[in-house]
């Protein structure tokens, strides 16, 4: 058994491939920091794992990455890379955004695509957020890179299951984990976040179940409840709060 994940070399993709490695998966490990990668591979020795230095952003090296992986069997596909930046809309640069958008959903929609030609079985797992199902100021631009991704994925699910194709299209949507995030995002996380070792392993479990939409905790299983019910206006208000205090 194989699985693919980007954005590997920290936070929720890393703590997957150590889990995935424990399975003795076979992996292939996609980030930039090809350092923080091999800190991985050279955990587990006696394993078979590929690590591939790519800025997923970049289309020459995403269609380098995609001609590589025509040839091998992947049975999970993880698409995890991507990354935030809060703050006003009007005060981020716009370079800034316009590479959340290249990673968080470009790149991520056409590894989607390889893995749906590529695949017959098997699992592709996309990494969204609970911010996916809110309008977020502060937060404006990366939460709507995950609302694409949650629509996306949980669409492209429900036409492989009336197709009847042996392959699922898995969505998961974190709460805040303490990962890297806040420090790439240019804040600091002061609602309580839960530790990614848990989040991970809820994760994981989800798929042994064969969930489709994945929501690790509790508590922001019970928020997505409420932000069915509340008036659109106060979620606006009480999200640009919370954000605020980043």
């Amino acid at each position: 058994m194989r699985a693919l994940i980007t954005g590997a070399s920290s936070g929720i993709g890393r703590h997957l491939a150590i889990e995935y490695a424990k399975r003795n998966y076979d992996l292939i490990l996609i980030a930039r920091r090809v350092e923080r990668l091999n800190e991985i591979k050279n955990q587990f020795p006696n394993q078979n794992i590929v690590v591939k230095p790519v800025d997923l952003s970049k289309n020459d090296q995403l269609d380098i990455l995609i001609n590589d992986l025509s040839e091998v069997e992947i049975n999970i596909f993880i698409n995890n890379a991507g990354f935030g930046k809060v703050g006003l809309s009007n005060h981020i640069q716009t370079d800034d955004e316009l590479d959340m958008i290249d990673l968080n959903i470009k790149s991520l929609h056409r590894l989607t695509k390889f893995a749906l030609s590529h695949m017959t079985q098997g699992k592709i797992v996309n990494i969204s957020s609970m911010a996916s199902f809110l309008p977020t100021p502060n937060l404006a631009s990366y939460a709507a890179t995950k609302a694409y991704v949650t629509s996306y994925s949980e669409a492209l699910n429900y036409e492989l299951k009336v197709t009847k194709k042996a392959l699922q299209v898995v969505t998961v949507c974190p709460g805040p984990v303490h990962t890297e995030f806040g420090l790439v995002a240019g804040s600091k996380q002061k609602l309580k976040s839960m530790p990614v070792e848990q989040c991970v392993k809820l994760i994981i479990k989800g798929l042994d179940q064969n969930k489709t939409l994945i929501i690790p905790g509790f508590k922001m299983k019970v928020l997505k409840f409420l932000l069915y019910i509340m008036p659109k206006r106060l979620v606006l208000y009480l999200s640009y709060k919370i954000q605020k205090r980043k």
